[in-house]
């Protein structure tokens, strides 16, 4: 292998690992706040129901520091282009509790929404709370997981 070849390839696996890392990177945002940190993820299929529907799981990953409880509000949304906002399509409020350091999953399935014509994009966003020792934490920033198309 002469050495034009093998500095293409080089650079060519560079290209990949880097796009591979921004779009890595890109498909979850943890939301940190006194000493507990959540992440949501995009949504994924879970299955079909009874009525026929498709259902997504929408996955919060949570872990704290021991003597805490997290509050976390989750709104589901279809993200829509240019001028148009985001559409609301769920939305849901749960605590967990951590006596000691530790992690906890949370799913929420929901069925999959008809917006619009043509594929579904949605994502989740996700804010925080914490309560120590009596005190409660004002809500944190919101933060959002990556986006998944999902059709009809």
């Amino acid at each position: 292998m002469n050495l034009q070849k093998i500095a293409r390839r080089t650079i060519a696996a560079g290209i990949v690992a880097a796009t591979a890392a921004v779009g890595f990177a890109g498909s979850a945002q943890a939301v940190s706040l006194a000493g507990c940190t959540a992440t949501p993820f995009a949504p994924v299929f879970s299955h079909i129901n009874a009525a026929g529907n498709k259902v997504l799981r929408y996955r919060v990953v949570i872990v704290c520091a021991g003597n805490r409880t997290i509050t976390v509000q989750q709104q589901r949304k279809e993200q829509d282009g240019f001028l148009n906002p985001d559409d609301l399509v769920g939305t849901a409020v749960f605590s967990r509790a951590f006596p000691v350091a530790g992690v906890q999953t949370v799913n929420i399935l929901a069925t999959l929404p008809n917006t619009e014509l043509g594929n579904e994009e949605l994502y989740q966003r996700i804010r925080i709370r914490v309560a120590s020792g009596g005190v409660v934490s004002a809500w944190s920033a919101w933060d959002s997981s990556g986006v998944r198309s999902f059709s009809n």
